[in-house]
């Protein structure tokens, strides 16, 4: 697989580090567009690339806030439920540097079809829309999110939502700076899920791959993991 060209700087931000009343009222992810309207059995494992960038964005979770606690399986959680690990459908590849090709773009957030209607606030610099914002990447967030949380989950200089490192690590900011609690308490966790997707139905989707993910085998959930490595 031949590599994507990568986005221009006008179409990428720098890492960005903001205080929580900053954050404006719209979750991450405009409309439940991409997740599934039924919880699907568990028949996919999680790319080992996704594992690596979930563990990486828990691990540097106290960099956001020092008692910013974040759980792998949370982002995995979220992840399954937005875009299956950036694998949404045949047509779209993980790349080992956490690359998701092609990009990931939502419907246009025009009030129809039971979407937010959010006219374009980028430009269509971010999500290729100049008339409607759209949401982006394999955690689904909308532009105006992203422009404020937008993080550097790789190292590389830049935050690129189309980048699984990035997302992640831009997700366990908007969990901790937006809602943030005892993520290990249900109702906390749910209550910061609703705030990432004002989504009940939502909530409780990401709630069950959660605990799917903490309850089965790490082998039998990540692809290329031997039996006896530990979670």
């Amino acid at each position: 697989m031949g590599s994507r060209p990568r986005p221009t700087p006008a179409r990428r931000l720098a890492s960005t580090a903001l205080a929580a009343s900053l954050l404006v009222g719209v979750g991450a992810v405009a409309v439940y567009s991409l997740g599934q309207a039924d919880l699907p059995a568990l028949t996919g494992r999680i790319p080992a690339t996704a594992y690596s960038a979930y563990q990486a964005a828990a691990d540097a979770a106290a960099e956001v806030h020092e008692a910013c606690d974040v759980d792998w399986t949370i982002l995995a959680g979220i992840a399954q439920v937005e875009s299956r690990h950036g694998r949404i459908d045949p047509a779209h590849e993980l790349a080992p540097n956490g690359d998701v090709v092609p990009p990931i773009r939502g419907r246009p957030l025009d009030g129809t079809g039971g979407t937010q209607t959010i006219r374009d606030t980028d430009r269509g610099e971010l999500d290729g829309d100049a008339t409607w914002d759209r949401a982006m990447g394999p955690l689904q967030f909308i532009p105006t999110t992203w422009s404020e949380l937008g993080r550097d989950g790789n190292g590389d200089g830049e935050a690129d939502p189309d980048n699984l490192f990035d997302a992640s690590m831009t997700a366990v900011a908007h969990l901790c700076l937006r809602e943030p609690g005892d993520y290990t308490q249900r109702h906390e966790l749910r209550r910061a899920l609703v705030a990432y997707n004002a989504s009940g139905r939502y909530a409780e989707d990401v709630l069950g791959w959660i605990e799917r993910y903490r309850t089965t085998p790490l082998h039998e959930v990540v692809e290329g993991v031997d039996e006896d490595e530990p979670a």
